[in-house]
């Protein structure tokens, strides 16, 4: 029979050192490193957004720009002097005569 030497579990700050379950300690990693992953992720794409909306915030003040120039255009050519000033040079309309005007009663 063989004889069998036993020795007691070595001892570091009085916590016994034993080989480690390897299966809870792949388990932990798995959940360390797919709870790492989601943070990096969640980060990730919370930088895109905000790429996003920076990119859309910059649109719409273009947008509004855009409409301030539109709206002073369309005054600029609403204004009164400027339609008698196409009518007489461009289109070489005039002033009615007294007997081309037409009043209607109610």
């Amino acid at each position: 029979m063989a004889h069998t030497i036993v020795r007691p579990v070595p001892k570091v700050n009085l916590i016994p050192l034993q080989a480690p379950r390897l299966l809870r300690v792949f388990v932990f990693l798995a959940l360390l490193l797919t709870v790492s992953l989601f943070f990096v992720w969640s980060r990730l794409q919370l930088v895109n957004l905000q790429y996003d909306i920076s990119k859309e915030e910059s649109r719409l003040r273009e947008a509004h720009r855009q409409v301030r120039g539109l709206r002073l255009q369309a005054a600029t050519l609403r204004h009164p002097g400027r339609i008698e000033d196409v009518a007489t040079k461009q289109l070489a309309l005039r002033n009615p005569t007294p007997e081309q005007v037409v009043y209607i009663k109610r």
